[in-house]
């Protein structure tokens, strides 16, 4: 179900994907301290042409915006809830580098309350090495390149969960996870253009949460968290501002539905 202008009196939030922004929506749909785990990738802000989104801010711009859409997070996570944020360690160019997922990490614990526990490494099998090396053999500008991406693992008031569920982790993957390495193959692009690659949910999904948890994404896009979220029997909500990105995560629940 999948309402392009629901009501705002709504109660009902699980198992549905909202078309609307996620910071009014979080405001006017979420209850305080209701959601177990939080799984996202937000825009990178590095130029990518989403379907109505502007990926192209000053960096200052997008550290607030990111900060509000935190802080909203932060309000709707349970005591012992975590959040999973997919961003890049290190980008930009030789002449402006900047690192999101540590300004990021500072705005959530620094200025928000979330606390760090760790961040998992994509190691992306499908990634192709870079050449860009800047003065070569040379220390007046060499380049150093670090096209990672990583998750950055926050938890709001405490760590251990409060109560015992039914976990979903086989025993090679929760070693795998532990190490902080997470091995990942890259999605093929089709009608968006940064996919979530599917293990990286479930990964987070499997290892952070609970059978009938409930998971969020802020920004859903084609709905990758919602359909591992369902295929590991969780519950799930979400937010997405493309009318052509939710009707692509429509399309993808109703295939999983099918199988």
């Amino acid at each position: 179900m999948i309402p392009e202008s629901p009501s705002i009196n709504q109660t009902i939030f699980e198992n549905i994907i909202f078309n609307e922004d996620c910071i009014t929506g979080m405001r006017t749909r979420i209850p305080d301290e209701s959601i177990d785990l939080i799984v996202t990738s937000p825009p990178f802000n590095l130029g990518i042409e989403y379907d109505g989104y502007n990926d192209d801010r000053p960096y200052d711009e997008y550290l607030a915006w990111s900060e509000e859409w935190m802080q909203e997070s932060y309000r709707v996570l349970k005591p012992d809830g975590r959040m999973c944020l997919n961003q890049y360690l290190s980008c930009g160019t030789s002449e402006f580098r900047f690192g999101p997922i540590m300004d990021l990490n500072y705005i959530a614990c620094h200025q928000i309350g979330f606390h760090h526990h760790g961040v998992g490494l994509l190691n992306d099998k499908t990634l192709t090495k870079r050449t860009a090396w800047g003065s070569w053999l040379s220390a007046r500008a060499p380049y150093l390149n670090s096209p990672y991406e990583v998750v950055l693992v926050l938890f709001k008031d405490h760590w251990r969960k409060d109560n015992e569920g039914i976990s979903t982790i086989l025993s090679k993957e929760f070693q795998e996870i532990s190490m902080g390495t997470w091995k990942v193959q890259g999605k093929i692009r089709k009608e968006h253009p940064a996919p979530f690659p599917d293990e990286v949910p479930r990964k987070c999904i499997r290892f952070l949460s609970y059978q009938n948890d409930i998971v969020l994404d802020p920004f859903m896009g084609e709905g990758t968290t919602a359909v591992i979220a369902k295929q590991e029997r969780r519950r799930y909500v979400g937010f997405e501002t493309s009318p052509k990105y939710c009707r692509k995560s429509a399309e993808n629940l109703s295939q999983e539905l099918l199988v």
